[in-house]
């Protein structure tokens, strides 16, 4: 069996994995559907913004990993694809649909069906947009870093920050629609930097050419020692702050994360996601042997895959954890879809240090 006819039974599986779960429990289908999308949304746009902001910083560690961040970023279009079956569940994932409160009817300006889904497709076009500019600029270019690529990383750094804030708002946060938080975008931003770092390095660690540069693995754990340094105090900051002030509307949103077996899913997070990492990424041995980096990048995707349930499951199913053959299915099926694809398009051109 050829690679290509491998990929085509892979897929096939994983659509089947989705179209089964769909048919098991559409409702818990659709809650699983969502974490398992902004997952793979943050793979694609958090590898997008790690290219951008190398073009503007400059050095060695981002050509390094290049190919697998064009390789994600391809995907925006395809997330697209995958947005699509939650427009069949909107009313009921989203309270704000069918609401009368006051709370609610003052946003009602915001939250409201028609706005929402045009915002949602100018998002989608907005990403595409920056990354189909993004690879051509860069396809075209004779030097190592173009000018005009610089320019657009600097607007589309920008531009990531404004649409991925809102996104959140959308999408996460208007799942409690009388909760909000001034650091949300910032945090679901830096966490999707997160994943599209680990990604990167994971990939690297097991394409281990001769060609990468001395200490490049010591600059790999460095700097998802920082994402995941910067990850943590946005996400301690907010909470602390939330917690103390003990508004009702405010603290709704951690009572079921923090009171009900949910928390056992942030205690997770938080020694996968920080912990860990922390503890881990001080040694320089580890920092510098392939291997242990790229346990500790798979590791770090797991931890960003529960964050992405622990950001809509317990809003959506607040009595307590719970987990169905629905959520196994779903989850095999729509990040399966999504690997198949970035692993074609990462197998595309071998990688080199300069892409």
């Amino acid at each position: 069996m050829t690679r290509t006819q491998r990929q085509l039974v892979a897929t096939a599986l994983c659509a089947t994995c989705v179209l089964v779960a769909a048919l098991l429990d559409s409702r818990e289908f659709f809650v699983a559907y969502l974490p398992a999308f902004l997952f793979c949304l943050g793979l694609s746009l958090g590898s997008m913004a790690n290219l951008m902001l190398h073009e503007i910083t400059g050095g060695q560690w981002g050509l390094t990993l290049r190919r697998p961040w064009t390789a994600a970023m391809r995907l925006v279009p395809l997330n697209a694809v995958l947005f699509a079956p939650l427009l069949f569940a909107l009313p009921r994932l989203y309270p704000w649909i069918h609401s009368t409160e006051s709370i609610v009817h003052a946003k009602a300006w915001w939250l409201n069906l028609p706005f929402f889904l045009a915002r949602a497709a100018l998002y989608f076009l907005i990403w595409s947009l920056l990354a189909w500019r993004w690879l051509s600029i860069a396809a075209r270019s004779t030097t190592a870093r173009p000018l005009a690529l610089r320019r657009l990383s600097a607007i589309g750094l920008i531009v990531y920050g404004l649409t991925i804030s809102l996104a959140a708002v959308d999408w996460i946060m208007s799942l409690l629609p009388q909760w909000y938080s001034t650091a949300f975008g910032l945090l679901i931003g830096t966490s999707q930097m997160l994943a599209g770092m680990a990604l990167a390095v994971l990939a690297r660690s097991y394409v281990h050419a001769p060609d990468l540069p001395p200490g490049a693995f010591n600059d790999f754990g460095n700097l998802l020692l920082m994402y995941a340094m910067t990850w943590a105090y946005l996400a301690f900051t907010q909470f602390l702050i939330i917690w103390a002030e003990d508004l009702p509307h405010e603290i709704a949103w951690y009572v079921p994360r923090v009171q009900t077996s949910w928390r056992w899913l942030t205690l997770a997070i938080v020694v996968l996601e920080f912990a860990l990492p922390f503890l881990l990424l001080l040694s320089r041995a580890i920092k510098r042997t392939p291997a242990a980096l790229a346990g500790l990048a798979a590791t770090l995707l797991v931890g960003q895959l529960l964050f992405s349930f622990h950001l809509v499951s317990p809003t959506l199913e607040p009595d307590g954890l719970t987990v169905s053959w629905t959520d196994v299915l779903t989850l095999i099926g729509v990040v399966g879809l999504w690997s198949i694809a970035w692993l074609r398009r990462f197998a595309e051109r071998p990688m080199t240090r300069s892409a």
